[in-house]
């Protein structure tokens, strides 16, 4: 609830976007992939001004709204650390969000007024800029990367660094921390990267270079292997040295993609537990289905994947335990009502209720 209410309070600067001139607008055929959700807004009435006060309650209301969505599409840890950024990227903005709203009940009680609408969001936008404020490493616990790969040209070590810097390029790209004391690493990627003189036939003066590179990745806390990956690479140049350093890195690049994803694949199987949500009534259903995930112990975090008709799927990022064992809490639960549908080592069916 705090999470949700600091959000809502310093995230949502914009609107009067659907049409503030008017109360009421038609929630008919959205041109758009939205989500309708239904929200409150109040504000004071200052100075007898019953007119101001009830714009400022349907600007709030609208704010609710447009939280209401974020909220639930991105993690909670995200809403408190990239409140500024969601401020600046998404709510500063004037169009697009609110694409239609309806007034369902207005009314004054005591020095406040209060709105309560029910507006179609537009999400399309809205979820692409949501995705590039977070990083799926984010979600998955943020784990910081070290790096140990010895690269050997003609068979003797040599003092480069070439596979490490390429490798490290695309793990940032992903949203990787990385850190240069291995000591302080939770995963560590090792490896050895090869390149030997190939030929110098035939290339109009140029030496062609081939490198192979092994990668492992380890957790440093357990030892275990997480991800292994081997690809080699061609290189070429007028310099020796530079050729072979050439083959390392492309030796790199190439590899790069698939280990990033094998190290993913591993963190999200291993962390991450898949709900399927059936008999969903709307978004304000699952607005409370995650409040209810969100104040569970066991879990870290949690965010809505996809959610079409009266079905939905939510990604669990758990501090500990399986499958089995949040759905034992959730069966337990007296405040949303549900039935576990299936449990299976990673995930859960379920139906609300």
């Amino acid at each position: 609830m705090k999470i949700e209410k600091y959000i809502c309070i310093f995230a949502f600067s914009l609107f009067f976007i659907a049409g503030c001139g008017s109360s009421r607008h038609a929630l008919k055929g959205p041109a758009h992939d939205t989500e309708t959700v239904e929200a409150e807004g109040t504000a004071p009435i200052v100075s007898g001004d019953i007119e101001g006060a009830k714009k400022t309650a349907l600007h709030e209301a609208m704010r609710s709204a447009l939280g209401l969505v974020v909220g639930i599409y991105v993690s909670g840890d995200a809403l408190v650390s990239k409140a500024i950024l969601i401020d600046e990227n998404i709510t500063s903005q004037t169009e697009g969000y609110i694409e239609k709203y309806e007034i369902l009940k207005e009314s004054r009680e005591g020095d406040f007024y209060k709105v309560k609408i029910k507006a179609v969001v537009r999400k399309e936008d809205l979820s692409a800029k949501l995705r590039k404020l977070e990083s799926e490493p984010q979600k998955l616990g943020n784990p910081v990367l070290g790096f140990d790969i010895e690269e050997y040209i003609d068979s003797k070590l040599s003092d480069t660094r070439y596979a490490e810097i390429k490798l490290k390029d695309k793990f940032v790209e992903t949203g990787f921390l990385t850190t240069e004391e291995k000591a302080k690493a939770d995963i560590l990627v090792k490896g050895r990267a090869q390149s030997d003189f190939n030929t110098n036939q035939g290339l109009g003066g140029f030496i062609s270079y081939r490198a192979s590179l092994s990668l492992s990745a380890l957790k440093t806390a357990t030892g275990e292997t997480i991800a292994t990956a081997q690809d080699s690479a061609g290189g070429i140049d007028l310099n020796r040295q530079i050729a072979a350093i050439t083959a390392i890195s492309n030796a790199a690049i190439k590899l790069s993609e698939d280990f990033n994803s094998k190290i993913l694949k591993n963190l999200r199987e291993k962390s991450i537990i898949h709900l399927n949500l059936s008999g969903v009534r709307n978004m304000n259903h699952i607005s409370d289905f995650v409040k209810l995930l969100r104040n569970i112990p066991m879990i870290k975090d949690c965010w809505l994947r996809n959610f079409s008709g009266n079905d939905a799927s939510i990604d669990v990022n758990v501090r500990k335990g399986n499958s089995s064992a949040l759905s034992d809490v959730l069966a337990k639960n007296q405040k949303v009502p549900l039935k576990i549908v299936k449990s299976g080592s990673y995930d859960l069916e379920i139906e609300l209720q």
